[in-house]
């Protein structure tokens, strides 16, 4: 598999180029009806959880003030590491009709050459120009078995590189220590969490010497100024939208959260701060340039 970084430099609406990076997180976008699938989305939520693969849907997804379709739906397609596109037909006044977005978004995964699951329900048809096209055929009772299957296979075809343990050398650990930061030990669930969010990204985690406030640390060597820049907005975006979704998810039942520790988990995201390590003095002005021309969420 391809390993270099690939960025979609042109924008299928007409827009400026967007950056975003192909493949660049361990998440699944699904594109389906929301009316006519519910009990498939229950059982993929859960195999792709379990399978440390986060499941992202359009309609799972807040983008107050921004453009909804780059936000909710094409941003989301090329960073993901593979797709799952649900074909089951809308039914009006007894007849099945397609789904328009749904077949939208299938459009899009494969205008971008992304890895795609397609399912149908065994009982429909597929639209004559995706016909061709190998698709997953199930029943309610052979769902869950088919797509278990179909999941470790495209887990193992896109399997990306991970990012090493976190070992600073000697220099670089006495700088953090002169900035009174360590490296945290991931021994709580909530700590694994947050590094997880980070992870994708490059981002090890750090913690203040008294504990109380936390630091993405970004060592970036090895990139270009842009690539930084991408990287320290996409965590950025993450974040906002991790806590933005909160309410949501609470509703759903995907998070156990109560309203006094909801409370706690925003102000302490609120104090989250972000330290980035470039290549040279040059490099560091050009990214610092950036970030004062658009003002980052958190200190960095």
């Amino acid at each position: 598999m391809d390993k270099r970084i690939r960025r979609n430099e042109l924008c299928v609406i007409g827009l400026p180029r967007c950056d975003f990076v192909f493949s660049s997180t361990r998440t699944c976008f699904i594109g389906y009806g929301f009316a006519q699938s519910a009990l498939e989305m229950a059982i993929l939520r859960n195999l792709l959880s379990g399978r440390g693969i986060e499941a992202v849907e359009a309609g799972g997804t807040l983008a107050p003030g921004q453009n909804a379709f780059c936000a909710k739906i094409c941003s989301k397609i090329i960073i993901s590491q593979f797709c799952i596109i649900l074909m089951n037909n809308d039914v009006r006044d007894g007849t099945e009709v397609p789904n328009a977005n749904v077949n939208m978004e299938y459009g899009l995964m494969l205008g971008f050459n992304k890895y795609v699951i397609p399912f149908q329900r065994e009982s429909q048809t597929l639209p004559f120009n995706v016909a061709g096209l190998d698709t997953v055929k199930y029943t309610n009772e052979s769902f869950e078995r088919k797509a278990s299957d179909v999941i470790d296979a495209a887990i193992t075809a896109t399997k990306q590189d991970t990012t090493p343990p976190f070992s600073p050398d000697q220099v670089l650990e006495a700088f953090l220590l002169s900035k009174r930061l360590l490296v945290l030990p991931l021994t709580a669930e909530g700590d694994r969490n947050l590094f997880e969010m980070g992870r994708p990204l490059g981002y090890s985690l750090l913690i203040t010497f008294d504990g109380m406030r936390y630091v993405y640390f970004g060592n970036f060597t090895a990139l270009r100024p842009e690539a930084v820049l991408w990287r320290l907005r996409t965590l950025e975006d993450l974040i906002q939208e991790r806590i933005g979704s909160l309410p949501e998810r609470v509703r759903l039942g995907v998070a156990a959260v109560n309203p006094q520790a909801m409370a706690a988990l925003r102000t302490f995201l609120g104090q989250l701060q972000t330290m980035l390590l470039v290549t040279s003095d040059e490099e560091r002005a050009m990214v610092q340039a950036e970030i004062a021309a658009r003002p980052t969420r958190w200190p960095v």
